[in-house]
Formats: C-alpha cells, sequence, structure tokens
C-alpha cells in the first residue's frame, strides 16, 4: 500500500469519472431543448443513462483499487480538516454509486428498457408512473447533491495547492511525489 501518492490506475479513474460526471450533466442539461417526447430528448436521457452506468462501474473499481492500494495520507495534520475530507469524500463515492441505481430505477419504473453496451438489463421493478416521479425527484435530488460537493472538492483541493501550498492536488495530478 502506498502511503505518498495515489495509484496511477485511480488518478486515472479519477479524472476519468469526472469527466464522466460533466458528460452526463451536459446530455441532460441538452435534454431541456427539445421538446418532450422527441427523438432528441429521448437519445439524451439514453446517453445520460449510458454515462451513469459507466460513472457506476468506474466508482465500483475505484473503490476496488483504494481497497487494494489504499491512499496517501492526508497532508494536513489537523483531525477536523483530515474528518472533513474523508467525510466528503465518501458521501461523493457513495453519491457515484446511489446516483445511477437510482437513474436505472427511473427507467424501468417508466416502463423502458434499458441497454448497456447491446446487453439489455433485466427488468426489476415493475413500471409505476408514480415511483417513477419519486424515483426522478431522488435521482435529481442526489445529483445536485453532487454537484455541490464536487465544487466544493475542487474549491478544497485549489485552496490546499494556493493557499495552504501542499502537495494535496499535486498528488492527483501525478506531478510530484508528497513529502512523509
Amino acid at each position: 500500500m502506498s502511503t505518498t501518492r495515489y495509484h496511477p490506475a485511480s488518478i486515472l479513474l479519477h479524472w476519468f469519472v469526472f469527466l464522466l460526471v460533466i458528460a452526463a450533466f451536459i446530455a441532460i442539461e441538452l435534454k431541456g431543448q427539445f421538446p418532450k417526447g422527441s427523438e432528441p430528448r429521448e437519445l439524451c436521457k439514453t446517453v445520460h443513462g449510458v454515462f451513469g452506468q459507466l460513472i457506476f462501474i468506474a466508482m465500483a473499481l475505484r473503490l476496488m483499487l483504494r481497497f487494494i492500494y489504499g491512499v496517501p495520507k492526508p497532508t494536513n495534520p489537523k483531525p477536523f480538516v483530515i474528518t472533513l475530507a474523508k467525510t466528503m469524500h465518501w458521501l461523493m463515492y457513495g453519491l457515484l454509486l446511489i446516483s445511477p441505481i437510482f437513474g436505472i430505477l427511473y427507467f424501468q419504473y417508466g416502463g423502458k428498457e434499458i441497454n448497456f453496451f447491446g446487453l439489455v438489463w433485466p427488468q426489476l421493478v415493475i413500471p409505476n408512473p408514480e415511483m417513477k416521479k419519486l424515483v426522478e425527484e431522488i435521482h435529481e435530488f442526489l445529483g445536485n447533491s453532487l454537484y455541490f460537493l464536487i465544487g466544493a472538492h475542487a474549491l478544497a483541493a485549489l485552496w490546499q495547492h494556493y493557499v495552504v501550498k501542499d502537495d494535496t492536488l499535486r498528488r492527483m495530478l501525478n506531478k510530484v511525489k508528497a513529502s512523509t
């Protein structure tokens, strides 16, 4: 287990998930440009769903790597900051795993088949318009919460880099080895 730097695969997955979240956000925001029921609007929802499934897979892999290779020790010695950072990371991990599940439930409660690169998900729930609406609201709340946490995460990384001037951000960019 590394205690001074992130495993290169963890870094790759971190930035891959970041790009997927941006792509999912763009797809779902673009959806609003098209009339309800139109093919382009449905395509945006489908593309958003594929990105969500990829996020789930990438996050599952990232967590496996985290347990296998560990993570570097925090650079800030203050217990409050360490607790806050760990809490934020685990909240983001949870949201990045749970949000796609609610997305799948949204499609299935809507009676839609979910395809993932040629594979079809088994129908896990019975179509139900009321549940579809509830699940959609939960999914949107989780997504908005995730955007807030990602923003706070990015601000914290920039604060660590520019104000505290430690190696926290450099470690995730794989630019330097952090001191022990």
